[in-house]
């Protein structure tokens, strides 16, 4: 059972409000903020910020949030598994490997292992959050995240590729980025491990994308690749995203001169999660059948 205080401060960062907070526990705003001063002092540490009536968690204050909210959902996973409650295991994957690289595996998997799944799909900013509020048990990234507190397996690795129609004028050179540059650029949305990769690759050579010519910001691949097809613009994604339509004649690599990125996809969970066998005999069964 959490603790009371625990809950006292889940409220209080979530509602930001000390006032609100009171309103929905059925607590005074005294008692809310002695709960607050006692975790605070427990802790020894700093846990939030306020400024008038709005209140901002602190560094401490983010962990131990983080931390309250594992404990409720490990707590909740505790009770179904005491009534014997069978529940789908929780996966999240980011677009790229739920459309082009987990189907395979997961397929295999299903057709050996009699078990619930429940798949979300969202971009490696929102997976990483649902991850931390405990929404999912486990998943698929791409991109970074903090390897501190997630156990994770390297799945899969692939080539990152800049891709452009069949035909491009750049096709078949070795360019420069400066030349990719001079078409319009279509990323994915902020928060997509894939415009991370793309622009970690040019801040590392002293670049932005704000030096291609025009740049659309498009959330499905399937719609990038027909763009793609249809315009000069240039796109970077991974190899297994393009190769049926570069196998088609449609879409085609590019080749820029002193690039090569190959990137790691992963499988994660938080390192402190109840369903932590649960979790490593689902890695170990999707992987040992594909």
């Amino acid at each position: 059972m959490l603790d009371s205080k625990l809950l006292t401060f889940l409220t209080v960062a979530q509602l930001r409000n000390y006032t609100k907070a009171a309103a929905k526990l059925n607590l005074t705003q005294p008692a809310v903020s002695q709960h607050m001063k006692k975790l605070e002092e427990y802790y020894d540490c700093h846990l939030i910020d306020i400024e008038g009536k709005s209140v901002t968690l602190t560094a401490q204050g983010e962990a131990l949030y983080n931390y309250a909210n594992f404990q409720i959902a490990n707590e909740n996973q505790l009770i179904d598994q005491i009534k014997k409650v069978e529940t789908p295991i929780k996966i999240g994957a980011t677009l790229s490997i739920a459309d082009y690289y987990l189907p395979t595996y997961l397929s295999n998997y299903l057709s050996h292992h009699n078990e619930l799944l429940s798949v979300t799909v969202k971009n490696t900013k929102s997976i990483i959050e649902m991850l931390l509020n405990n929404e999912l048990y486990c998943a698929f990234i791409e991109g970074i995240f903090d390897k501190s507190i997630f156990h994770y397996y390297e799945f899969y690795k692939t080539k990152f590729l800049p891709v452009a129609r069949k035909g491009h004028p750049l096709e078949g050179q070795e360019v420069e980025i400066a030349d990719i540059h001079k078409y319009p650029l279509i990323l994915r949305e902020e928060g997509s491990g894939t415009r991370e990769i793309y622009e970690n690759y040019l801040y590392q050579n002293n670049d932005s994308i704000l030096s291609a010519a025009k740049i659309y910001q498009i959330s499905s691949f399937g719609i990038i690749k027909k763009m793609l097809s249809h315009s000069n613009a240039i796109s970077f994604m991974y190899e297994e995203v393009a190769r049926e339509e570069v196998e088609k004649g449609e879409l085609c690599y590019l080749n820029i001169k002193n690039y090569w990125i190959e990137r790691p996809l992963y499988f994660i969970y938080p390192s402190n999660s109840l369903m932590k066998n649960r979790n490593e005999l689902f890695y170990q069964n999707l992987t040992r059948q594909k």
